[in-house]
This record gives C-alpha cells, sequence and structure tokens, in this order.
C-alpha cells in the first residue's frame, strides 16, 4: 500500500510541475485557433485588410501544413516532405513560392548539359519553372522550383488553389527525373546496338551521380 501511496504521490508532484506549460500551450493555441476563426469570418471588405502574409498562413494551416515565418520575413513550411518558402508582396497581392534544394547533381557529372537542356524545355510549358546554381564550393548545382501567382481573398477556395500549385511542383519533378531516365534508358540501348564502337551510356554516370530528391537538412 505504502509503494502504490508513494507512487500516487509522485504523479500528483509531476502533474502540478507540468500544468503551468500545459496551460501556457492551452492558451497558445487557443489564441491562434480564435485568429483563425475571425479570418473565417470575416466579410470580403474586411478580408481586404488582412495582409497577404496573414492570408497565405491561415490558407497553409487549412490544408494541414505548419507554416513559420524565418528571419527574412519569409513563409516556410513543409508539403509532402519537401522545403517550401513564400515570399508575399502586400502591395499587389502575389507571392512566390520557391522549392529549394529539391534535387542536386555534381558539377563534373557527364549528364549536366542533357539535364540543363530537359529543364530548359520543361520550364517551357511548366506552370512552375526550375533553375539551377551552383552551390558555394562550386561543385554541386542544386535545383530549384519557383511559381509566381495572384493571391488575393477574392479569388475564391485559396486552399484548393495552393494545393493544386504545390502538388504541380511535384508533377515538375517527376516531368524531370522521367525524362532524364528516358535519355539514359536510349542511351544504353544506342550502346548495346553497337559491335566495333562501345559508346558510354548513362549507366556509366551512376557513380558521380547525386539523387534528385529533397536536400536533407544539415
Amino acid at each position: 500500500m505504502a509503494d502504490i501511496s508513494n507512487i500516487t504521490l509522485l504523479i500528483a508532484v509531476i502533474a502540478l510541475a507540468l500544468w503551468p506549460i500545459v496551460l501556457f500551450t492551452m492558451y497558445i493555441l487557443k489564441k491562434r485557433q480564435k485568429r483563425l476563426e475571425h479570418i473565417e469570418r470575416m466579410t470580403r471588405n474586411e478580408l481586404d485588410n488582412i495582409t497577404t502574409q496573414d492570408l497565405v498562413i491561415s490558407v497553409l494551416k487549412k490544408i494541414g501544413c505548419q507554416p513559420e515565418v524565418n528571419s527574412e520575413g519569409h513563409i516556410t513550411f513543409k508539403y509532402q516532405g519537401d522545403d517550401f518558402y513564400i515570399a508575399a508582396e502586400e502591395e499587389n497581392r502575389f507571392i512566390m513560392i520557391w522549392n529549394p534544394w529539391w534535387g542536386s547533381i555534381n558539377t563534373d557529372n557527364e549528364a549536366l548539359p542533357y539535364l540543363k537542356e530537359i529543364i530548359n524545355i520543361v520550364n517551357v510549358n511548366s506552370l512552375v519553372t526550375t533553375v539551377f546554381m551552383a552551390d558555394e564550393d562550386g561543385k554541386t548545382i542544386g535545383l530549384h522550383s519557383r511559381c509566381h501567382t495572384f493571391f488575393s481573398p477574392n479569388e475564391g477556395e485559396l486552399e484548393d488553389h495552393m494545393k493544386m500549385l504545390l502538388d504541380y511542383f511535384f508533377d515538375t519533378h517527376n516531368v524531370i527525373k522521367d525524362n532524364m531516365n528516358q535519355l539514359g534508358s536510349a542511351a544504353v540501348k544506342d550502346e548495346e546496338k553497337k559491335e566495333r564502337v562501345k559508346v558510354k551510356g548513362f549507366s556509366a554516370y551512376k557513380e558521380n551521380t547525386v539523387p534528385i530528391n529533397a536536400k536533407p537538412d544539415k
């Protein structure tokens, strides 16, 4: 009986110690919820006064993201495991969505010229634009995609619009990857057909190829 009493007393002490933290957490969550509910209840005229940044944060939360504002004033969040950030233009209701470092490749990879050409071709017909930039060490090229769009509270279902845009980033990833794979397969088939002249196909680049996926956090 003594042991049970001691355990009960210990649980009570721990509960009392944690209670202020629980209360503070509940207060923060309730405050955020009230803010979101207030935005949802706003009329069109009232919505015109909400900042673009607050509007984006509200929409991101509605689609299940956990946005934060970084030191540069950009909204950062994850979607389907990838890193994104949004820069909001308050004056004209435009936002720039960036998906940085979704892929990378070594600068000495012989497939790099093909990748650049594929990206240029995809950009012509894509809502999302992909760019490649060299890292600080000059040895790695990162792939970054972006999309510039109008984002106003008076433009209908913003949650559906946001999800459509974010999903399109992954569609663009897949088109670029699929084209690289197709080129690689074609090169291998050409190599197999040749008897006297052996051509190095894309499979030979495997060792120095960096997988095109999200860069891990440091």
